[in-house]
């Protein structure tokens, strides 16, 4: 198949099961997931995309889906290997472990409930390319590091509340390759003047994004 959309298609009690049901396919787009206007978003549950395992694809988008809890952990255990995740709209307050294996290139988290950017667990998608993390009302702090990234070309931060006092180079080290960069409709950023680890950088956005000087 080229695309299945399996959004609002199960009873709750049956998601797990029925995920199940899907091994042996191969598709280039799964989107699974709830609606926003869902009555009763399910919880996420430790193992409940196990039955993804068995499912080769492409691109999987996890979309509207309720709280996390303590069972983040196993959220990428059955989707590591697969080349682009968009997570939409999902209760995620933490991001998941990563698997070591992971070959994951383009990862979007949209509308998710973090409050600060975890460019630490981040940091173990080695295989990243294009990294997109934007319109989470709650994202605030921006204290970690992205490391390694030798592969990573696309940055969007955009239409957070990020608010921090280094910018650019302390937040993205040994991400040399990085060459977008889109910090636009946030809320306060100081600019230091130090892009040493991003020298290949050709785009930066900062529209609507409160900018102050090194001495500020």
């Amino acid at each position: 198949l080229a695309e299945l959309a399996l959004r609002s298609a199960f009873e709750n009690f049956m998601m797990q099961t029925s995920l199940q049901g899907l091994a042996g396919l191969q598709v280039s787009r799964l989107i699974f997931g709830e609606f926003s206007d869902s009555k009763r978003l399910q919880d996420f549950e430790r193992g409940f995309l196990n039955g993804l395992c068995q499912v080769q694809m492409e691109e999987f988008v996890f979309i509207y889906f309720g709280k996390f809890k303590d069972d983040t952990d196993t959220l990428f255990n059955c989707i590591g290997n697969v080349s682009t995740i968009r997570l939409v709209g999902l209760g995620l307050q933490q991001m998941a472990q990563v698997p070591v294996w992971s070959k994951v290139k383009h990862l979007e988290c949209k509308k998710c409930h973090f409050d600060e950017v975890p460019a630490k667990k981040l940091s173990l998608f080695k295989e990243l390319r294009v990294l997109r993390i934007t319109k989470n009302k709650g994202l605030k702090n921006f204290e970690e590091e992205f490391e390694g990234l030798s592969n990573l070309e696309v940055m969007d931060l955009s239409e957070n509340r990020l608010t921090f006092s280094r910018c650019c180079s302390t937040q993205f080290q040994d991400c040399s390759n990085l060459k977008h960069l889109n910090l636009s409709f946030n809320s306060n950023i100081r600019l230091t003047g130090d892009f040493t680890n991003v020298k290949n950088l050709l785009y930066l956005d900062l529209q609507h994004t409160t900018l102050f000087g090194p001495g500020s």
